[in-house]
């Protein structure tokens, strides 16, 4: 099922990335004005281009350090289930080694007894 999602995931990101670098296709002989800071930091001929692909990498960018968060988070749980697994394994093997008790295999008071089981 992570599979799955995951290649659904990409899939609409491609899809995405399509349809912005067509709209900016479209639309690659127009300019604006960019204002990064109204009065203090504008572009007056910026193409249009720039401007809708800006928004789309900004976006990216911040989905992608999302996502890398998301996996140091799975990698720590992995981790911890590893170790954990490793301990059970470890007390698995200690306790196949423990010598079998003489007690289990000794006749019961009702055999002592003669008494039929």
């Amino acid at each position: 099922m992570r599979n799955l999602l995951g290649t659904v995931k990409w899939l609409l990101i491609g899809l995405v990335l399509a349809g912005w670098f067509a709209l900016s296709l479209a639309n690659r002989q127009l300019s604006t004005v960019f204002v990064v800071v109204p009065g203090i930091l504008e572009y007056q001929s910026v193409p249009l281009p720039v401007l809708l692909i800006l928004p789309l990498v900004v976006a990216f960018c911040v989905f992608w350090v999302v996502g890398m968060l998301d996996q140091v988070d799975h990698f720590f749980r992995a981790r911890e289930l590893k170790k954990r697994i490793r301990d059970l394994e470890h007390e698995v093997d200690q306790l196949r080694n423990l010598p079998i008790r003489d007690g289990a295999f000794e006749e019961t008071p009702a055999e002592e007894a003669g008494r039929p089981c």
